[in-house]
């Protein structure tokens, strides 16, 4: 029988949770379309994709330092659900909703092709300004970039929770992932709020 390795089974649970703090901002983005408008993003992985296309080109190509390859990558996914919402999602209103989820997957094909041929097909690296010496943790070693990917994550999540709990849009939000009908009845706008959904989802997959 195979001996039990304590501190192996520590580091495989560390970088779980860390990596799934990280995973969580992702889902978080998958929810609030599914919430806002019903529909399944079946776009969602190539929205991650498209957004570290962005940053890697901001780097890559302009050679703009790291935080300002951050901030033109959130813009930009931020502009691209605003858009999408527009173009696409918005004529969509009140379709079945398999029409919806049939152009999610149009957007998926659409951004994994218009990617390549606006990035290229090879690799791109980020020059990240965080330390590669682990990060000791009692008998466990952290990767430092898992570590700060966690915190920012739990950051966000913290922030994100103020959001829709105190914010006044976030509270409309929530309205109109309850019920729609009811929102509209109460005054709100339901289509600017989709919009919202989508930019907000764009902002998680940056982060």
């Amino acid at each position: 029988m195979p001996e039990f390795d304590l501190q192996f089974t520590l580091f495989l649970l560390t970088n779980g949770v860390m990596i799934g703090l990280m995973y969580a901002l992702i889902a978080l983005g998958f929810v609030l379309i599914y919430k806002a408008t019903d529909a399944i993003n079946f776009a969602q992985g190539e929205f991650v994709m498209f957004a570290g296309f962005i940053a890697a080109g901001a780097a890559v190509f302009a050679h703009a330092p790291f935080w300002v390859a951050a901030l033109l990558s959130i813009g930009g996914m931020v502009a691209l659900g605003f858009a999408l919402e527009r173009v696409v999602l918005r004529p969509l209103i009140g379709q079945p909703i398999i029409s919806v989820v049939m152009a999610t997957i149009g957007l998926a094909a659409v951004l994994r092709g218009g990617a390549v041929l606006a990035f290229g097909a090879g690799t791109r690296n980020i020059a990240i300004p965080i330390p590669d010496n682990p990060i000791p943790l009692g008998s466990v070693t952290l990767p430092p970039v898992e570590v700060v990917g966690a915190l920012v994550s739990l950051l966000f999540l913290a922030g994100f929770t103020w959001f829709f709990l105190k914010s006044r849009v976030g509270i409309a939000m929530r309205a109109v992932a309850d019920s729609q009908q009811v929102a509209m009845a109460m005054g709100i706008n339901v289509r600017r709020y989709f919009a919202f959904a989508w930019a907000i989802s764009g902002v998680t997959r940056q982060i």
